[in-house]
């Protein structure tokens, strides 16, 4: 009887807790659907990797704490066909062992301790463990999106732990297939993910995003600067159709040299910059930063 009596007592508590973590992922996929809000989301890449071992549930949980938006992940595929977080196809860089995830089963990568931060040889190693995709996910659920990199060619593998783990509903895809290509490749899934396009500077760009739109009406366009960040001036018709704009400041290639680094020293310079030319999503390597300046100017408010 005093088992359920206390049960009784704290029964109020876990309801209001899983129903306050459920409101949050609410709150963002509202706000991701929201091409026309001012509101600028943040991805965190690889987690927060400054504070935990890259691709950790550490880094992810830091990422929760931060109240970021999305944590993007990557996908590999074990000899034994399980599936776990790592960015390279050897664990060398980011675990004290050596070799191919595609050549190791699940119990030797469990078996390994992850390297804190980027990892390498000098790098201090951890008490965490390589993760599963199914051990990620349940740590995001209800808590935060995740971006599933490297994971395009593998969904097949991917769409199941996502179905068990009931977060299909927080997954962003993304790739750099023809629309009619992705509308193929995409159609076993019963509940599809957020599909996001890759687009970069081209003479074609505005027709292949309007294709995008016309075949697959995607939520997000991811848009990689070149030299330049011309292709910004796609925004206004990407948001006019119902889609948000992420950029990638992670380093110089991939945003015209609009980058985190500089950021760091100069934010209105330059993710001020980018968002003043159409961006208002931004995956960055530094997201407490970010997210600082995003709040201290107005444009971070959910």
């Amino acid at each position: 009887m005093k088992d359920i009596k206390r049960l009784i007592l704290f029964l109020p508590l876990f309801v209001v807790f899983s129903l306050t973590a459920q409101n949050r992922t609410d709150r963002i996929i509202h706000e991701f659907k929201n091409s026309k809000s001012s509101n600028v989301l943040v991805a965190a890449h690889r987690g927060d990797w400054r504070h935990a071992p890259e691709n950790s549930i550490k880094a992810i949980k830091n990422c929760i704490k931060m109240d970021v938006d999305i944590v993007e992940i990557d996908v590999r595929k074990t000899k034994d066909g399980r599936l776990v977080l790592m960015h390279d196809e050897t664990v060398d860089r980011t675990t004290n062992g050596t070799g191919k995830v595609s050549e190791m089963t699940l119990a030797e990568l469990k078996q390994l301790y992850l390297k804190n931060n980027q990892g390498g040889k000098d790098a201090e190693l951890t008490n965490e463990r390589i993760p599963t995709l199914e051990e990620a996910m349940m740590e995001a659920k209800g808590k935060i999106l995740v971006n599933l990199d490297k994971s395009y060619g593998i969904m097949k593998d991917v769409y199941p732990v996502l179905e068990k783990t009931g977060t299909l509903g927080i997954v962003i895809l993304k790739g750099t297939y023809p629309p009619e290509q992705v509308k193929k490749d995409l159609a076993f899934m019963d509940e599809p993910v957020f599909f996001m396009p890759i687009v970069r500077d081209s003479e074609d760009v505005h027709e292949k995003i309007k294709s995008y739109i016309r075949t697959l009406h995607p939520v997000a366009f991811e848009i990689i600067l070149g030299k330049d960040d011309s292709v910004l001036d796609e925004s206004d018709y990407i948001k006019k159709h119902g889609a948000r704009v992420w950029v990638n400041t992670l380093w110089n290639s991939l945003c015209a040299g609009y980058s985190d680094e500089k950021a760091v020293e100069n934010a209105d310079a330059n993710w001020g910059y980018l968002i003043r030319r159409g961006a208002n999503m931004i995956q960055t390597d530094n997201p407490a930063e970010l997210m600082q300046y995003l709040e201290v100017n107005g444009l971070r408010d959910f």
